[in-house]
């Protein structure tokens, strides 16, 4: 039997998840700032964070997430619209 190195099996496993998180952080940086919400009550338009746009949750609609708009509170699905 031919075992493989315990370091050699460490980078196998951390070098992708580092590189698939490097992506997904790239992505989501990338969206934000090109990228603003409109809230259907008030008619205010506001950037999510990266943190709130990572998880925010999708509606099933295209281009849609579920938000709380800052300036009257309403939570529900809002368009995301292009800058």
């Amino acid at each position: 039997m031919d075992q493989q190195s315990p370091v050699f099996i460490l980078i196998q496993i951390v070098l992708p998840i580092g590189v698939i998180f490097a992506l997904v952080y790239k992505y989501v940086d990338f969206v934000t700032r090109t990228t603003h919400v409109v809230c259907p009550m008030c008619r205010s338009s506001f950037k999510l964070t990266k943190q709130a746009f990572a998880f925010s949750l999708k509606t099933g609609v295209m281009n849609e997430r579920v938000v709380t708009c800052p300036a009257c509170g309403h939570r529900g699905g809002m368009p995301v619209m292009k800058d």
